[in-house]
């Protein structure tokens, strides 16, 4: 049974709904065979969708996607991310320096990486040398398909997609959630993206920003994830420590099933 995909927003791509991210051991530089493994693994299995950036462990898991990919690097569609604001760094260095460890010449996906405040959403999209001119550049030149943003802010990404015409958002998405990422506030979010044809990827399915979803045996691993699925969202990128979570992963997927609205509901009234 192939892995489920969906469409990403107006992105010339199926994910499948689980995809694989680059915050764990494929970052850890003293785990290089592993993570090599766990790369090959999830492609091996049918895994489309890779997510890194620059950031993690000063490259480090951008060089070993770029190592395990090798002759796999057209069966993957591959993100990264900066978390420069201002244009010059990334026409000077950081794109290419990605590319360079990435061992692409083409990047798919480009965040705008952890643009957290309205402040650093402002300097980023400044039409005087914010990092929007950068990804205009490179998307221009045929180097950079498709341009996103990520935050663990809805409202930052709410005001992101009204002022620019992003490709694809990258958003936390469990049920512990907090002030800002709570359930009818990510709902509005979502139903904004899914207006534009904007694309969304969910991040910290498990766990992470929102609180540790796990603990006191609250929530399984399958509600979580089923609960980032119920909700409009291309894939779920998770971030894997062991081969055989890629297989767990993979299970739970081809098992999906959707929640109710009510049910997510449910779930997050657990935190």
């Amino acid at each position: 049974m192939r892995l489920p995909r969906r469409k990403l927003g107006r992105i010339d791509h199926e994910p499948t709904i689980v995809s694989l991210g680059g915050m764990t051991t494929v970052r850890e530089a003293d785990r290089r065979e592993e993570a090599l493994e766990i790369i090959r693994h999830a492609v091996d299995s049918g895994i489309n969708y890779i997510d890194t950036a620059d950031s993690y462990a000063d490259g480090t898991s951008e060089r070993h996607i770029g190592e395990a990919l090798g002759d796999r690097r057209e069966r993957v569609f591959l993100a990264t991310k900066t978390r420069q604001r201002r244009a010059e760094p990334i026409r000077n260095q950081a794109f290419e320096a990605s590319c360079e460890r990435l061992r692409t010449q083409v990047l798919d996906l480009y965040f705008l990486h952890a643009v957290h405040t309205f402040d650093d959403l402002d300097a980023a999209l400044d039409r005087d040398g914010g990092a929007i001119k950068a990804f205009e550049h490179f998307r221009d030149a045929g180097r950079l398909r498709y341009l996103g943003i990520s935050s663990h802010s809805n409202e930052v990404l709410s005001a992101a997609m009204d002022r620019y015409d992003f490709d694809c958002v990258f958003v936390t998405l469990n049920p512990a959630g907090r002030a800002m990422l709570d359930p009818e506030n990510t709902r509005a979010m979502l139903a904004k993206a899914v207006a534009k044809n904007v694309g969304v990827v969910a991040m910290k399915v498990y766990g992470g920003t929102g609180g540790r979803i796990f603990e006191n045996d609250q929530l399984t691993a399958e509600q979580a994830l089923r609960y980032a699925l119920s909700h409009p969202v291309a894939t779920a990128t998770i971030g894997i420590t062991r081969v055989e979570q890629i297989d767990h992963n993979i299970h739970l997927a081809k098992d999906f099933q959707p929640y109710t609205p009510e049910q997510c509901r449910a779930l997050a009234r657990l935190f």
